[in-house]
């Protein structure tokens, strides 16, 4: 398994964590310092789908030691890198979610070129 494909999925998970999470207004979050207030925030359910998914592909992929089945590699292009509902096709509401968006959807953007030239490499 190609650690390298799995380390770019848990980076796609750290991109989309942001947009995942739900806080309400007075909540404080540890940062690993302090607790500090979180501030409110809304949560995006497609991004939270995708961070659940990611996350669990990454822990999977991480833990097999055998090389993909053809099952595995054709479930994973087309999860991935298939056409509408595709992670390929994901992409965050800049105008709902803001800024903070845009520059998250540039860097999914990037992550999946380097996601999809590694997994043809598998």
């Amino acid at each position: 398994m190609s650690k390298v494909f799995t380390e770019l999925l848990r980076e796609a998970v750290i991109v989309l964590a942001r947009f995942s999470d739900v806080s309400s207004p007075g909540v404080r979050k540890w940062d690993g310092h302090a607790y500090v207030p979180s501030g409110s925030s809304q949560a995006d359910p497609p991004a939270a789908k995708w961070w659940g998914l990611l996350t669990a592909l990454s822990g999977m992929l991480d833990a097999q030691t055998a090389p993909l089945s053809e099952e595995q590699r054709e479930y994973l292009d087309h999860l991935l890198f298939g056409g509408m509902g595709s992670f390929n096709d994901f992409v965050l509401d800049q105008n709902r979610l803001g800024p903070d968006a845009a520059a998250a959807n540039q860097e999914l953007n990037r992550l999946r070129k380097e996601m999809f030239a590694e997994f043809r490499k598998m």
